[in-house]
Protein backbone atom coordinates (compact mmCIF):
# COMPACT_ATOMS: atom_id res chain seq x y z
CA UNK A 1 0.00 0.00 0.00
CA UNK A 2 1.71 2.90 -1.06
CA UNK A 3 1.64 6.11 1.11
CA UNK A 4 2.35 9.64 0.53
CA UNK A 5 3.73 12.38 2.62
CA UNK A 6 4.68 15.97 2.29
CA UNK A 7 7.77 16.14 3.91
CA UNK A 8 9.23 18.99 1.29
CA UNK A 9 6.73 21.97 3.61
CA UNK A 10 8.54 24.82 4.05
CA UNK A 11 9.80 25.44 7.79
CA UNK A 12 12.72 26.49 9.99
CA UNK A 13 13.54 23.18 11.16
CA UNK A 14 14.03 21.47 7.86
CA UNK A 15 17.43 21.53 6.49
CA UNK A 16 18.30 20.02 3.29
CA UNK A 17 22.02 18.65 2.76
CA UNK A 18 23.28 16.98 -0.41
CA UNK A 19 24.72 13.61 -0.45
CA UNK A 20 27.72 13.19 -2.72
CA UNK A 21 27.28 10.05 -4.39
CA UNK A 22 29.65 7.91 -6.30
CA UNK A 23 27.70 7.85 -9.47
CA UNK A 24 28.40 11.08 -11.51
CA UNK A 25 24.59 11.51 -12.05
CA UNK A 26 22.12 9.15 -9.82
CA UNK A 27 19.08 11.03 -11.42
CA UNK A 28 19.18 8.86 -14.52
CA UNK A 29 18.08 5.95 -11.66
CA UNK A 30 14.70 5.20 -10.39
CA UNK A 31 13.44 5.91 -7.44
CA UNK A 32 14.17 2.72 -5.49
CA UNK A 33 17.94 2.65 -7.00
CA UNK A 34 18.45 6.07 -5.96
CA UNK A 35 17.47 6.09 -2.37
CA UNK A 36 19.43 2.43 -2.39
CA UNK A 37 22.40 4.02 -3.79
CA UNK A 38 22.25 6.55 -1.17
CA UNK A 39 21.81 4.47 2.04
CA UNK A 40 24.81 2.30 0.96
CA UNK A 41 27.01 5.53 0.21
CA UNK A 42 25.92 6.88 3.23
CA UNK A 43 26.74 3.05 5.19
CA UNK A 44 22.95 2.54 6.09
CA UNK A 45 21.54 -0.91 6.58
CA UNK A 46 17.23 -0.49 6.13
CA UNK A 47 14.65 -2.06 8.41
CA UNK A 48 11.48 -2.36 6.58
CA UNK A 49 8.35 -1.77 8.41
CA UNK A 50 4.91 -2.33 7.00
CA UNK A 51 3.12 -0.39 4.64
CA UNK A 52 0.01 0.12 6.02
CA UNK A 53 -0.10 3.74 6.28
CA UNK A 54 1.30 3.86 9.85
CA UNK A 55 4.88 4.04 8.45
CA UNK A 56 6.26 6.75 9.52
CA UNK A 57 4.72 6.04 13.18
CA UNK A 58 5.90 2.96 12.75
CA UNK A 59 9.69 3.98 11.54
CA UNK A 60 9.78 6.47 14.66
CA UNK A 61 8.82 3.88 17.00
CA UNK A 62 11.62 1.55 15.60
CA UNK A 63 13.59 4.28 15.97
CA UNK A 64 12.85 5.56 19.35
CA UNK A 65 11.71 2.73 21.37
CA UNK A 66 13.17 -0.27 19.03
CA UNK A 67 9.96 -1.50 18.50
CA UNK A 68 7.75 -1.57 15.00
CA UNK A 69 4.72 -1.71 16.29
CA UNK A 70 4.76 1.14 18.97
CA UNK A 71 3.23 2.95 16.11
CA UNK A 72 -0.08 3.71 18.07
CA UNK A 73 1.96 5.35 21.32
CA UNK A 74 4.09 7.51 18.98
CA UNK A 75 0.74 8.65 16.57
CA UNK A 76 -1.03 9.43 20.46
CA UNK A 77 2.33 11.57 21.54
CA UNK A 78 2.21 13.34 18.36
CA UNK A 79 -1.19 14.07 18.15
CA UNK A 80 -0.58 14.92 21.73
CA UNK A 81 1.79 17.60 21.11
CA UNK A 82 0.09 19.13 18.05
CA UNK A 83 -3.08 19.58 20.28
CA UNK A 84 -1.03 21.31 22.86
CA UNK A 85 1.05 23.96 20.13
CA UNK A 86 -1.40 24.92 17.38
CA UNK A 87 0.26 27.93 17.28
CA UNK A 88 3.25 26.64 15.63
CA UNK A 89 1.99 24.08 13.64
CA UNK A 90 -0.73 25.17 11.81
CA UNK A 91 1.77 27.52 9.70
CA UNK A 92 2.34 24.34 8.07
CA UNK A 93 -1.01 22.89 7.23
CA UNK A 94 -2.69 24.48 3.98
CA UNK A 95 -5.03 21.90 2.88
CA UNK A 96 -7.41 21.96 5.60
CA UNK A 97 -8.34 23.48 8.89
CA UNK A 98 -5.94 22.93 11.35
CA UNK A 99 -8.38 21.41 13.78
CA UNK A 100 -9.92 19.21 11.12
CA UNK A 101 -6.07 17.95 10.04
CA UNK A 102 -5.70 16.95 13.69
CA UNK A 103 -8.75 15.20 14.15
CA UNK A 104 -7.50 13.38 11.13
CA UNK A 105 -4.11 12.88 11.93
CA UNK A 106 -5.38 11.39 15.17
CA UNK A 107 -7.28 7.77 12.90
CA UNK A 108 -5.11 5.10 12.28
CA UNK A 109 -3.27 3.98 8.70
CA UNK A 110 -3.44 8.27 8.09
CA UNK A 111 -0.01 8.77 6.21
CA UNK A 112 1.87 10.97 8.46
CA UNK A 113 3.77 14.20 6.89
CA UNK A 114 6.57 16.93 7.34
CA UNK A 115 4.18 18.37 9.97
CA UNK A 116 4.21 15.30 12.11
CA UNK A 117 7.89 14.80 11.68
CA UNK A 118 8.31 18.47 13.17
CA UNK A 119 5.97 17.14 16.26
CA UNK A 120 8.08 14.28 16.51
CA UNK A 121 11.49 16.22 16.61
CA UNK A 122 10.21 18.10 19.92
CA UNK A 123 8.05 15.78 21.38
CA UNK A 124 11.34 12.73 21.62
CA UNK A 125 13.65 15.72 21.81
CA UNK A 126 15.62 14.39 18.49
CA UNK A 127 17.14 15.57 15.46
CA UNK A 128 15.90 13.89 11.89
CA UNK A 129 17.70 12.71 9.27
CA UNK A 130 16.11 11.75 6.55
CA UNK A 131 17.63 9.87 3.54
CA UNK A 132 15.24 10.81 0.75
CA UNK A 133 14.73 9.49 -2.98
CA UNK A 134 14.19 12.31 -4.51
CA UNK A 135 15.94 13.60 -7.65
CA UNK A 136 16.93 17.01 -6.01
CA UNK A 137 16.94 16.50 -2.01
CA UNK A 138 18.71 13.58 -1.33
CA UNK A 139 18.49 14.18 2.42
CA UNK A 140 17.14 16.84 4.88
CA UNK A 141 17.34 17.26 8.84
CA UNK A 142 14.36 18.31 10.78
CA UNK A 143 14.47 19.86 14.26
CA UNK A 144 12.74 20.66 17.28
CA UNK A 145 10.50 23.78 17.37
CA UNK A 146 13.28 25.08 19.59
CA UNK A 147 15.86 24.90 16.91
CA UNK A 148 18.83 23.85 19.01
CA UNK A 149 20.22 20.81 17.79
CA UNK A 150 19.74 17.92 20.08
CA UNK A 151 22.85 15.41 20.99
CA UNK A 152 20.24 12.11 19.92
CA UNK A 153 19.49 11.58 16.39
CA UNK A 154 17.73 9.46 14.59
CA UNK A 155 17.24 8.16 11.20
CA UNK A 156 14.97 7.52 8.26
CA UNK A 157 14.62 6.39 4.64
CA UNK A 158 11.78 7.62 2.62
CA UNK A 159 10.65 6.60 -0.85
CA UNK A 160 9.53 9.73 -1.69
CA UNK A 161 5.31 9.82 -1.84
CA UNK A 162 5.48 6.07 -0.59
CA UNK A 163 7.29 5.12 2.27
CA UNK A 164 9.24 4.90 5.43
CA UNK A 165 11.42 2.90 6.94
CA UNK A 166 14.14 2.94 9.87
CA UNK A 167 17.75 2.85 9.35
CA UNK A 168 20.88 2.78 11.04
CA UNK A 169 24.39 3.30 10.31
CA UNK A 170 26.49 0.68 9.71
CA UNK A 171 29.51 -0.12 12.79
CA UNK A 172 33.02 0.45 10.78
CA UNK A 173 31.55 2.63 7.85
CA UNK A 174 33.09 5.88 7.35
CA UNK A 175 29.92 8.02 7.94
CA UNK A 176 30.19 6.14 11.83
CA UNK A 177 33.64 6.60 12.11
CA UNK A 178 32.74 10.86 10.98
CA UNK A 179 29.80 10.90 13.77
CA UNK A 180 32.35 8.95 16.52
CA UNK A 181 34.86 11.51 16.07
CA UNK A 182 32.95 14.29 16.20
CA UNK A 183 30.88 12.98 19.03
CA UNK A 184 34.46 12.79 20.47
CA UNK A 185 35.28 16.23 19.41
CA UNK A 186 32.43 17.53 21.01
CA UNK A 187 33.18 15.26 24.46
CA UNK A 188 36.41 17.09 24.61
CA UNK A 189 34.68 20.40 24.00
CA UNK A 190 32.72 19.94 26.82
CA UNK A 191 35.26 18.86 28.84
CA UNK A 192 37.33 22.04 28.16
CA UNK A 193 34.57 24.26 28.91
CA UNK A 194 33.57 22.40 32.47
CA UNK A 195 37.30 22.93 33.13
CA UNK A 196 37.36 26.51 32.40
CA UNK A 197 34.08 27.37 34.08
CA UNK A 198 35.45 25.15 37.10
CA UNK A 199 38.69 27.50 37.35
CA UNK A 200 36.74 30.58 36.74
CA UNK A 201 34.65 29.97 39.28
CA UNK A 202 37.31 28.59 41.71
CA UNK A 203 39.04 32.04 40.78
CA UNK A 204 35.85 34.03 41.33
CA UNK A 205 35.42 32.42 45.05
CA UNK A 206 39.57 33.46 45.91
CA UNK A 207 38.36 37.24 45.35
CA UNK A 208 34.76 37.22 46.95
CA UNK A 209 36.95 35.18 50.00
CA UNK A 210 39.93 37.88 49.41
CA UNK A 211 37.59 40.56 49.76
CA UNK A 212 35.56 39.15 52.78
CA UNK A 213 38.67 38.90 54.76
CA UNK A 214 39.47 42.31 53.88
CA UNK A 215 36.24 43.55 54.43
CA UNK A 216 36.41 42.13 57.92
CA UNK A 217 39.84 43.41 58.62
CA UNK A 218 38.46 46.77 58.43
CA UNK A 219 35.54 46.12 60.18
CA UNK A 220 37.85 44.74 62.97
CA UNK A 221 40.37 47.71 62.79
CA UNK A 222 37.41 50.28 62.99
CA UNK A 223 35.83 48.22 66.29
CA UNK A 224 39.53 48.51 68.00
CA UNK A 225 39.61 51.68 67.19
CA UNK A 226 36.40 53.05 68.30
CA UNK A 227 37.04 50.51 71.24
CA UNK A 228 40.31 53.06 72.15
CA UNK A 229 38.57 56.04 72.60
CA UNK A 230 35.72 54.61 74.94
CA UNK A 231 37.29 54.43 78.81
CA UNK A 232 37.29 51.08 79.86
CA UNK A 233 34.70 49.34 82.22
CA UNK A 234 35.72 50.83 86.08
CA UNK A 235 38.86 52.84 84.39
CA UNK A 236 38.64 56.28 86.03
CA UNK A 237 36.59 55.84 88.81
CA UNK A 238 39.83 55.32 91.65
CA UNK A 239 41.00 58.94 90.04
CA UNK A 240 38.20 60.57 90.95
CA UNK A 241 37.99 59.07 94.43
CA UNK A 242 41.36 60.47 95.08
CA UNK A 243 40.93 64.09 93.84
CA UNK A 244 37.78 64.34 96.24
CA UNK A 245 40.13 62.64 99.59
CA UNK A 246 42.15 65.70 98.05
CA UNK A 247 39.66 68.09 97.75
CA UNK A 248 38.43 67.31 101.52
CA UNK A 249 42.04 67.08 102.96
CA UNK A 250 42.46 70.61 101.52
CA UNK A 251 39.27 72.08 103.14
CA UNK A 252 39.90 70.12 106.48
CA UNK A 253 43.67 72.14 106.44
CA UNK A 254 41.66 74.65 105.41
CA UNK A 255 39.62 75.06 108.41
CA UNK A 256 42.08 74.08 110.92
CA UNK A 257 44.07 77.05 109.85
CA UNK A 258 41.82 79.15 110.82
CA UNK A 259 41.73 78.38 113.98
CA UNK A 260 45.59 78.21 114.73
Amino acid sequence: MSESSDTESESPCLDDREIESPYLDDRNLNDKERLQDRLEWEGYTETRVKSDGNCQFRAIGHQFYEDKNSHDRVRKEIVKELKTHPQWYKQFVYDMQYKEYVKNMSRDSVWGDGTTLQAAASVYGVKIVVITSSKYTSSFVVLPKSQKEPDKVIHLSYLEGIHFNSIHLKQGTFTVKKNEEKEKEEKEEKREEKKWEMEANKEKRGKTEKNNTHKIRKQLHDLFDDMSLMPLEGEGEGEEEEEEEEEKLCRHQFHLADFM
